[in-house]
């Protein structure tokens, strides 16, 4: 059977956007104790949240993870550089309490406009 020469992939639109995400680091504390860590919220916007693919399950277990979401967001580019040393708050009330760890971060070869972010728990 042929490929119909008229498909289109379905695009990702702005109301499919809908979980507000927050990126934050841990930072070290000005005060004189050990261990007193505070956060720095890095970049805030909306996300489109699914479950892993194959390919991303496969990533996760490299890295030991208990739990796993994968999000797109829109592109940021210079103003916010997602890495795997930042930390995720999903604004779902699915994903109350949980605090994810970035696993893996890869352009979206399909739509240049957005970015797959891996997130994982590990503890």
């Amino acid at each position: 059977m042929a490929i119909n020469p008229n498909y289109k992939k379905p695009e990702i639109v702005a109301g499919e956007l809908n979980t507000p995400v927050t990126f934050f680091e841990f930072k070290a504390a000005s005060g004189p104790d050990p261990g007193e860590v505070e956060t720095q919220e890095l970049y805030k916007c909306t996300c489109l949240a699914y479950n892993p693919s194959s390919k991303d399950l496969t990533i996760m277990d490299t890295k030991g993870t208990k739990d796993g979401i994968t999000i797109k967001i829109r592109d940021p580019y210079t103003d916010y550089l997602p890495s795997n040393k930042h930390k995720v708050i999903l604004d779902d009330f699915r994903y109350k309490d949980k605090m994810w760890d970035v696993i893996d971060v890869s352009p979206d070869l399909e739509n240049n406009q957005f970015v797959k972010i891996i997130l994982g728990v590990t503890s």
